[in-house]
């Protein structure tokens, strides 16, 4: 009975980044996907008029208004997902402005996944913005983590300061 609380802490030491990445990630993922559901809502309708533009390039923006919807959402919670991972996730020292310039470097290859993922749910699967928005963030979501943190949080060597061992060995 005495080494369950001695086994958790060791797990907990091993992989709590892991489990307060979870919990901050269901948080900034809600707060996305609240903010995508209420950009859809608010400028949608006015992005999808651009249908009807003149332009070709307008009218592909208006056709898959859903998708200029979601890179808008994009903009804006990077900075919020990005402050909470650094402070509650990840316990990073650095400074937080190149973090975020970080985190929009790591999102942008998930951010393009999620705009193909998310047209042709909606444009080849038939399924409303709102749920291939979901789809998008369950297939995203890995790849956000693993970027994070091996690139955005991680932390700068010192000079003369040698990798972790787990580090090296992977």
């Amino acid at each position: 009975m005495s080494d369950a609380p001695s086994a958790l802490g060791k797990l907990y030491d091993k992989h709590g980044d892991k489990f307060r990445f979870l919990i901050v990630g269901v948080c900034n993922t809600a707060f996305s996907y609240v903010l995508f559901l209420v950009l859809l809502a608010l400028i949608g309708p006015p992005i999808q008029t651009l249908a009807n533009a003149e332009s070709s390039l307008l009218r592909v923006v208006g056709e898959h208004y859903y998708v200029a919807v979601q890179w808008i959402t994009w903009v804006l919670a990077v900075p919020v997902s990005t402050t909470t991972m650094k402070y509650f996730a990840f316990h990073s020292r650095g400074r937080l402005l190149p973090q975020v310039g970080r985190a929009y470097f790591v999102y942008l290859p998930a951010q393009a996944l999620n705009s193909l993922i998310l047209w042709l749910a909606v444009s080849v699967m038939g399924l409303t913005p709102q749920i291939g928005q979901l789809l998008a963030i369950a297939v995203t979501t890995i790849f956000s983590y693993v970027g994070h943190k091996y690139f955005t949080f991680r932390a700068p060597l010192e000079v003369g300061e040698v990798a972790p061992r787990d580090l090296i060995e992977k």
